[in-house]
């Protein structure tokens, strides 16, 4: 049996014992505290050392296997920046007046993919087109006018080659008598002139037909012109009506009836609201262990507002050169679409990528 007194100062050792750890471990926390304020300069190796005293202290204090107290690993979180993932600018392709502003688009900052937004005072244009469209029915009477012709020379050649025909028939009758000594000279240099005019009648006519074909494709070729002027002509008049690339939020656009601008002239700015990405800037250390950290393009990520909710995202590009001063590198995270058009451009949210324990 134990005695009394033996129990007893097993009791004391072990009460000194504990007191001792936890005065040692008192005083590294004091020291550790001590460090985090900047109270004592000590070095990096130091720290460490007070760290894992104080870890391992507590592990002894507590039961807890070291093992277990070093996998619970925090996640690195990244403070970043929303903005859009292309921009695209919208500018005058001609210069004027404004004479009409979509008021929804204006006030509500969305388009639609061919909306009109502005509207340019068109009146010169409208005249420049009418004018044009006008010169071109004079062109395709023209050409009508040139088919006529065509058609009247085809039909003098065909006579003239009738007419040439029965002269030459004459000709070859006539000569046989000549021959036979039926016919004077008198007569036959008659006949011969007559085969000589409708050879000559003929040829003109076939001349005449050619001419009007090479006017008939001259005539064409300025109905073209005339179409094309057109076309020109309507291009520069629905230059001067503003329309929305595509679907998209308007970033700068306050236009005003009644102001002029010039041609190049920038009218707003759009971008598509489900592509839109977040920039941040990560430390050089937490790039160069990308084992631990896990930072990398195509790193899986979550995106945190200010008010909790959470959106989903991605690595997608990690700049190639750190700050000098800081040694931070920019970096950017595309948003997943089914809630980027939730987020502001320019709001601020945390990004969290959790760290690989091994």
């Amino acid at each position: 049996m134990t005695s009394p007194r033996s129990i007893s100062d097993r009791v004391d050792r072990q009460d000194l014992k504990a007191l001792a750890i936890s005065g040692e471990h008192a005083h590294h926390s004091t020291k550790y505290r001590k460090l985090m304020r900047g109270d004592v300069m000590v070095n990096y190796s130091d720290a460490r050392v007070v760290l894992l005293k104080s870890a391992v202290l507590v592990c002894l204090l507590s039961g807890t296997p070291l093992a277990a107290q070093t996998t619970a690993v925090d996640p690195i979180r990244l403070a970043g920046t929303v903005f859009a993932d292309e921009i695209t600018g919208i500018s005058y392709e001609k210069g004027g007046c404004i004479v009409a502003v979509a008021e929804p688009v204006r006030r509500s900052g969305m388009a639609k993919a061919g909306q009109i937004l502005v509207e340019l005072d068109a009146r010169e244009a409208e005249l420049k087109q009418k004018t044009a469209e006008a010169r071109v029915l004079d062109l395709e009477a023209a050409v009508f006018e040139r088919q006529l012709a065509i058609d009247a020379a085809q039909a003098s050649v065909e006579r003239r080659v009738q007419e040439l025909e029965l002269v030459g028939k004459e000709f070859a009758r006539n000569e046989k008598i000549f021959r036979r000594g039926l016919l004077n000279e008198t007569a036959m240099e008659a006949v011969e002139s007559r085969l000589m005019n409708a050879t000559f009648a003929a040829d003109q006519a076939s001349e005449t037909q050619a001419s009007a074909v090479s006017a008939k494709k001259r005539a064409q070729i300025a109905l073209e012109i005339g179409k094309l002027d057109v076309q020109s002509q309507q291009v520069g008049l629905d230059a001067l009506t503003l329309r929305a690339p595509f679907d998209g939020v308007l970033l700068g656009f306050d236009p005003k009836v009644g102001d002029c601008v010039s041609a190049g002239a920038s009218a707003a700015q759009i971008y598509a609201p489900h592509e839109k990405a977040v920039e941040v800037f990560v430390n050089v250390a937490q790039l160069v262990s990308r084992a631990e950290t896990g930072i990398e393009v195509g790193a899986a990520v979550t995106i945190a507002r200010i008010n909790g909710e959470t959106c989903e995202g991605k690595f997608t590009w990690i700049g190639t050169e750190a700050d000098l001063e800081n040694q931070y590198v920019k970096s950017s995270i595309d948003v997943n679409e089914a809630c980027a058009p939730q987020l502001f451009l320019n709001e601020a949210v945390e990004v969290e990528r959790l760290a690989d324990p091994s």
